[in-house]
């Protein structure tokens, strides 16, 4: 978490392109009369809904420098819906068959997950774990050295600290 008070805002993407890259994601699945009836429902709402949209959108964002736009969308998709999150959201969730079948029982496999699950919180919570990083330029920032000083700086300027290593960070 150290790098997160750093790390930049999402732009809110202009609402034309944002249309432009729907109707191009719509293309290959649609046939050719869908697509135009697809497209004209785009122009329409360009031209109608979505500008007032867009206006909200950009007012809300202006009123909450402290995250990106997305944020608050993404927190209310995961977090306010009571529906199972691995069975109804995660797209990937497998449960490898082990060596030793007792660790193949359901209650057995579902106790250590829930273990693991605890552990992965209390080493987050702890400040132990390492954010996920892309080296550029690994024999340059793979070392104890970017570690020691991204560690050791701020963290609201942390991620920059990164760049400078050729660094990028997900969380």
């Amino acid at each position: 978490m150290h790098f997160q008070d750093s790390l930049p805002r999402l732009p809110i993407p202009k609402l034309e392109d944002s249309c432009r890259r729907y109707l191009k994601a719509q293309q290959p699945i649609l046939t050719a009369k869908e697509f135009k009836e697809t497209s004209t429902c785009v122009l329409k709402f360009l031209s109608d809904e979505g500008p007032p949209l867009q206006k909200l959108l950009l007012e809300d964002d202006k009123y909450n420098k402290h995250t990106s736009y997305i944020s608050g969308y993404w927190f209310d998709m995961y977090l306010r819906d009571r529906k199972p999150l691995p069975i109804n959201y995660n797209p990937l969730l497998v449960f490898v068959q082990e060596q030793n079948l007792r660790y193949n029982k359901p209650l057995v496999k579902a106790t250590n997950l829930v273990i693991s699950s605890a552990r992965f919180m209390k080493s987050l919570r702890a400040g132990i774990l390492e954010p996920e990083v892309f080296h550029l330029d690994p024999k340059k920032s793979d070392t104890d050295l970017f570690r020691k000083v991204t560690g050791l700086l701020p963290s609201k300027i942390a991620t920059y600290g990164a760049y400078l290593f050729k660094v990028r960070i997900f969380l």
